[in-house]
């Protein structure tokens, strides 16, 4: 059944309101959304912001693999014109033929070119010929795609690991931390909490949203942490929920974040998903920032240290 509610629902925010199946999430913790997209061709340039937005990790691993299966591929070359047209080819056994036709086609990509192992052939300088190409037009790339990396502004934001249902005044609210990893500062930080709750009704089950109000939802600078509070009043749409209900209605908290990078002098922006099975119902965060010898302290290793309170089954709203 549908939830009775004061809050006022918000329109969708271009997510989409039902689907066929329920979903375990909308956006994942990192904050990219959860879709996977089928019978669309990518093309050179989908290919390249790919690899400009994919994780550190996960580009490392796709340049290696790229490097590896084009020496493999090329390799194979050599070894399908004869290695035996490669001067100073070693050709005493199977592995010896195989490692110096790959010791080629390595020499060749990188474009080292040691004179150890050199074509001797119109067919092997052919084959060489395109390999160098394809090198340099490699590295080029992977020189385009560091770049992309470094000169693009982007925010490196800390957060706790949970949001938290906290006491807050009178009442009780929900609260997000987090932090800038950077050293540079970010100015001008505007911060907005969105919640997705599903209901059924006579049409099915539908996605609801809901921007929720906060008690501050912008600051100047952030050189420390910063607590986001959503007083829970009567027209907040927590308001008579108990943590079953957030269960039930797979509630779900999506945290963005804008601000100017005072590095790059320009807008930056992250997000950032807390799904039910991320809230602390009953908890408040502890200080993560102290004053030593005259000079601010921040200890991003704190930001997630809670300590637990009673809290009650339902939400009550706040006189």
């Amino acid at each position: 059944m549908a939830f009775r509610t004061k809050a006022q629902r918000t329109e969708d925010p271009g997510i989409g309101s039902s689907f066929d199946r329920t979903l375990d999430r909308l956006m994942s913790s990192d904050g990219s959304f959860r879709v996977r997209r089928t019978g669309q061709a990518g093309g050179l340039r989908e290919a390249f912001v790919h690899l400009v937005s994919i994780s550190v990790g996960r580009l490392v691993l796709t340049l290696l693999a790229g490097y590896l299966g084009l020496n493999l591929v090329f390799g194979a070359l050599y070894m399908l014109v004869g290695v035996e047209q490669l001067g100073n080819a070693d050709l005493s056994s199977p592995l010896t033929r195989w490692m110096s036709a790959v010791g080629m086609s390595i020499q060749t990509l990188t474009t080292v070119g040691y004179g150890s192992i050199y074509p001797t052939t119109p067919a092997t300088w052919l084959i060489a010929a395109v390999e160098g190409v394809f090198g340099i037009l490699g590295f080029s790339l992977i020189s385009a795609i560091i770049y992309a990396r470094f000169a693009r502004p982007t925010a490196r934001l800390a957060w706790g690991d949970a949001a938290l249902i906290a006491p807050f005044r009178s009442g009780w609210s929900l609260q997000v931390r987090l932090a800038n990893r950077r050293s540079s500062l970010l100015t001008e930080v505007e911060a907005r909490l969105m919640l997705v709750m599903a209901d059924v009704d006579d049409q099915g089950e539908r996605l609801n949203y809901f921007n929720l109000k906060l008690q501050l939802d912008r600051v100047s600078f952030l050189p420390l942490s910063w607590t986001l509070v959503h007083p829970i009043t009567e027209d907040s749409p927590l308001a008579g929920l108990s943590h079953q209900d957030l269960q039930d209605r797979r509630a779900e908290v999506i945290v963005i974040i804008k601000g100017v990078d005072e590095a790059y002098m320009q807008q930056v922006m992250t997000r950032r998903s807390y799904t039910h099975g991320e809230w602390r119902w009953g908890a408040r965060f502890q200080r993560a920032f102290s004053a030593r010898d005259g000079v601010m302290h921040l200890d991003l290793d704190r930001l997630s240290s809670v300590q637990a309170v009673e809290a009650p089954a339902v939400l009550p709203p706040a006189g």
